[in-house]
């Protein structure tokens, strides 16, 4: 990738964070997923999964979101098939986010048990 490439990617994430509400949210459980390691110690193959789950969520969110973009480009008003596209599309995200949910209990549920 070069420089000019980077630069749009770079961009691309910002867009989709100032502007779509569920990158915010995804962004601020990533936030608090790591800071709630920090504060656990997790080790090395336990902050693999947490940030491999974090990228997962992240990298299907921001294909959702685009996904979404050019649907809306492509359909105009309402229409069936746009609304099947952008459901599966939303799917993708749901089922990225519940598997990162199950891998945090697995790693974190323990060690907030013996935390306290």
């Amino acid at each position: 990738m070069n420089k000019i490439g980077f630069r749009h990617a770079i961009r691309g994430i910002f867009k989709a964070i100032q502007f779509e509400r569920n990158m915010k949210i995804h962004m601020v459980a990533m936030l608090i997923v790591l800071f709630t390691g920090l504060i656990l110690t997790l080790n090395a193959i336990e902050w693999v999964f947490i940030l491999i789950a974090i990228a997962i969520v992240l990298i299907a969110e921001l294909l959702n979101t685009s996904i979404e973009k050019i649907t809306d480009q492509i359909f105009t008003g309402r229409h069936e098939h746009a609304r099947n596209i952008k459901d599966i599309s939303a799917g993708a995200v749901l089922v990225a986010a519940i598997f990162a949910a199950m891998i945090g209990i697995i790693i974190f549920l323990p060690k907030i048990i013996n935390f306290f």
